[in-house]
């Protein structure tokens, strides 16, 4: 079983902040850095939990190696982990910014499924396919109260880091939507910049490999 990191920078100067895109590869020898990559490691974390929850520590840049870039789809397996992480490459400094990130799993498929394919996620929660994940969801626990419990304080690297759960679905290639929203003024709730990518992730063999649009 491995984990792997999804990692995603944001930047609040153009063109990123007016064309929603996340940052490009850098090729950084800190693949901390490193933006629109799969990301392999996480040894130095607490035991990555079947579930969705934000990891509240600082990741350390020898605990994480590249995989690969998110052109091509990830091959992973029943029980590896999958972790997004949103780092700012240039956002201001003060006030501290906040995030709210989510996700969508899709068949990635063109073709409507079926028989032992019918699953819409290779993530599941009691026995149900997890297709959406939203980090609001976090802000109902304990408080539902004010927007400020909606959005998300970075750690103290200044990133954001979430588990999404582990792979149980069957053999597929997956769609995969993140998304991620940046305050970069929370107190005032403005401006807000939205972010979004369409990785996609590929268990065991990978069958109906055409990517859904």
């Amino acid at each position: 079983m491995a984990n792997y990191l999804l990692n995603l920078g944001v930047s609040t100067t153009p063109p990123a902040a007016n064309d929603g895109n996340f940052q490009a590869d850098n090729s950084s020898p800190n693949p901390l850095l490193r933006s629109c990559v799969w990301l392999t490691g996480g040894a130095l974390l607490p035991p990555v939990q079947n579930n969705f929850y934000k990891i509240s520590q600082a990741l350390v840049q020898a605990d994480w190696s590249f995989v690969q870039g998110t052109a091509s789809a990830l091959p992973a397996n029943d029980g590896d982990s999958i972790l997004v992480r949103v780092f700012q490459a240039s956002i201001q400094a003060s006030p501290s910014p906040s995030l709210v990130l989510n996700a969508v799993f899709g068949q990635g498929s063109s073709t409507e499924p079926v028989g032992a394919l019918a699953l819409q996620s290779p993530l599941s929660v009691n026995g149900y396919p997890r297709t959406v994940i939203d980090s609001l969801q976090l802000a109902f626990v304990g408080n539902p109260q004010g927007a400020q419990q909606y959005w998300s304080t970075p750690s103290s690297d200044g990133a954001w880091t979430f588990s999404l759960g582990q792979i149980s679905g069957g053999d597929n290639t997956y769609s995969f939507n993140a998304g991620a929203l940046v305050c970069t003024n929370p107190v005032a709730g403005a401006p807000v910049y939205q972010y979004g990518l369409d990785p996609r992730v590929k268990v065991g063999m990978g069958k109906r490999e055409k990517a859904a649009a």
